[in-house]
């Protein structure tokens, strides 16, 4: 561990995370629980701990859907943004409306994912 890293896992225990027994799988330091049940890596973030093959695919598939969806809100918020200059504009609204129906799907795909 460096001694960046040390002092964000210091700071972790300061906020009242657990340090756990697993370590990162990238970098090798300690692994800790944030009271919102997050498992962080000092320095790599939130990590995911997973049990099966199955855990993880399911892990992978809502990280790929959050990346979509953040993505389509970008583009929903441009996309919107262009209502002001022009309010009766159909293909701007059209393209809302595609935006609004793929956000509505991935929601749907993942019923927990209500980010």
């Amino acid at each position: 561990m460096t001694d960046d890293s040390i002092k964000k896992a210091a700071e972790l225990l300061r906020q009242g995370a657990t340090m756990l027994s697993e370590a990162c799988p990238v970098c090798g330091s300690p692994l800790f629980r944030l009271k919102n049940g997050d498992v962080v890596c000092p320095v790599h973030g939130k990590v995911y701990i997973v049990k099966s093959d199955e855990e993880e695919k399911q892990i992978k598939k809502d990280i790929m859907l959050t990346s979509v969806e953040d993505f389509l809100v970008e583009g929903l918020y441009s996309t919107a943004k262009k209502i002001k200059e022009d309010p009766y504009d159909s293909e701007t609204l059209v393209q809302i409306i595609r935006y609004l129906d793929a956000i509505e799907r991935i929601r749907k795909l993942v019923p927990q994912h209500n980010s």
